[in-house]
């Protein structure tokens, strides 16, 4: 009994541990396929400024993906939404998951580390 429930746990933390891979090679492989997309949209807001690098974490064919960008000096994390329309993307909303002013405390996943920049 008691080694059925070992199996039990380590199989539950072997699938967590998968998903989670599973979930950060996504975003790396949507930002290696859509840098280009990306790289410059965030200046479509002016309150994140310049950025360090960005992970695609969605990318929707129906045309909205969820990009989230590092400032400059990981001061900062944020989420922008977009929406794909006349060819371009356009930026609907803006989320401050985490920064060094205290204005935000978050953690994004699948990035769950980077608060501690």
């Amino acid at each position: 009994m008691k080694t059925k429930i070992k199996y039990l746990i380590i199989g539950f933390f072997l699938c967590l541990i998968i998903t989670y891979i599973f979930s950060l090679v996504k975003c790396e492989v949507l930002t290696k396929k859509h840098y280009d997309e990306f790289k410059d949209t965030y200046k479509q807001n002016t309150m994140v400024g310049d950025n360090e690098f960005f992970k695609v974490l969605e990318y929707e064919t129906c045309g909205v993906s969820k990009v989230y960008y590092v400032s400059k000096g990981k001061s900062s994390g944020n989420v922008l939404t977009f929406v794909y329309d006349d060819g371009n993307w356009k930026e609907v909303s803006w989320n401050t998951i985490w920064s060094k002013t205290g204005s935000a405390d978050g953690v994004i996943y699948p990035y769950l580390w980077h608060w501690i920049y």
